[in-house]
């Protein structure tokens, strides 16, 4: 694989998206359009490393990305406006307003910029997909429920634990052979800021309850009893759901994976805990006044965990990577016929230079004959050139001033 471009304009575009730059800040924007301009690979390599802040920087990385890229579109020239929108930047663009897991702010500018393009390129050259952002949809598919790996594993925990705390009992016969339930897919969470560090842990009594489990082995299900837990269950659901989201975006991945950041893993954790409630309750309760909300909870902390997962990933995997699946079947096809083993073919002899022929030698006594026959000049002829006299400055047309 031919190695990324690195130079300047990945530095100039890394410190402009930093957090010393406000907002709406465009100093140091013109020498970052000149080191665009004098390399010719400066678009492409522009166009990658806003791409990876749009990917994996934090909310106000993406911002000033955003910023940064609609500041080169305006004034970087048209090299830059025909060579820099690649498919993988056009389809990051795409999944930003579209994301749950990325910032509402962020969105909103995306679309507000995407409407300006619309209006300030319509029909400019190299700039028509670009113009028409605000009507395109993404091509990527993102992963549903069935496909996540933490999700999954998730369900597996909450089954063994259900086997091994519910009692043997026959399931009735309209549920019996009903086939599992297919939740849709979790609406945007809550704009509730919550700053990382402060997240709430689950009541004491539910870590109780999870504790009694093996005490109340064997005994039926009592709603009546269990509906002060089942209640404060939905409702730590939320609160944990809604926290993850928001720890997710203050990581800046950039510097660190999420999986590495203590405070985001105690959420993830807490949200995998509850989801285990939240899924028993969902097989053991069959009153229509739970149940809906009971699968909107889980909807929610599914999630914060599908978002956990997809944002868990190092910053090596550039855009380019999308989608994994089939980046990775075509690598594996296109490297099936490749060898280790074979040698690599032999280089072509080199052209053979052609030597130049000799340079003639001057006759021996031509330059002598050429010398002598040029006269001595003489100091007393007026018509030598030693007598020459300079012609004065002679004027051309005569220049009218007015008066």
């Amino acid at each position: 694989m031919p190695r990324k471009p690195f130079s300047a304009v990945t530095v100039q575009i890394d410190r402009l998206a930093s957090e010393q730059y406000e907002e709406n800040d465009l100093g140091g924007l013109v020498d970052l359009i000149e080191v665009v301009r004098i390399q010719d690979s400066g678009p492409t390599e522009a166009a990658r490393a806003i791409r990876k802040k749009l990917k994996y920087g934090n909310a106000h990385r993406q911002l000033r990305a955003l910023i940064i890229l609609d500041g080169l579109i305006q004034n970087a020239g048209s090299r830059f406006q025909k060579t820099f929108a690649d498919e993988a930047l056009l389809e990051r663009l795409r999944l930003l307003v579209k994301d749950d897991t990325v910032d509402s702010e962020v969105r909103q500018k995306a679309n507000v910029l995407f409407r300006q393009w619309a209006v300030a390129y319509k029909g400019a050259p190299g700039l028509e997909r670009v113009a028409t952002l605000y009507k395109q949809l993404p091509h990527t598919r993102r992963p549903q429920p069935h496909q996540s790996r933490v999700v999954s594993e998730n369900e597996a925990e909450a089954e063994r634990e259900n086997e091994a705390a519910s009692p043997p009992r026959s399931p009735p016969a309209t549920r019996q052979n009903e086939p599992p339930a297919q939740f849709p897919q979790a609406s945007s969470s809550s704009g509730r800021a919550v700053a990382l560090g402060s997240a709430p842990t689950p009541s004491s009594s539910l870590f109780r309850k999870d504790k009694k489990d093996k005490k109340n082995r064997g005994k039926p299900f009592n709603l009546e009893k269990e509906k002060h837990q089942l209640l404060e269950t939905i409702a730590s659901a939320s609160v944990a759901s809604t926290n993850l989201m928001n720890g997710l975006q203050l990581i800046n991945r950039e510097v660190q994976r999420v999986s590495d950041n203590p405070e985001v893993m105690q959420r993830f954790e807490t949200c995998k805990l509850l989801r285990r409630q939240v899924l028993r309750y969902i097989q053991l309760v069959e009153s229509d006044q739970y149940i809906g909300s009971l699968l909107s909870a889980n909807d929610e902390l599914v999630k914060g965990l599908m978002a956990f997962e997809i944002m868990d990933k190092s910053v090596d995997d550039d855009s380019d990577s999308e989608p994994e699946h089939d980046s990775t079947h075509t690598s594996s096809a296109s490297m099936a016929g490749l060898s280790i083993k074979e040698a690599p073919p032999a280089k072509p002899p080199r052209p053979t230079s052609v030597p130049m022929p000799p340079v003639p030698a001057p006759a021996a006594g031509k330059q002598k004959v050429e010398t002598d026959s040029e006269p001595e000049e003489d100091d007393d002829d007026p018509f030598s050139d030693m007598n020459a006299v300079k012609t004065p400055y002679e004027r051309g047309e005569p220049i009218w001033r007015d008066v």
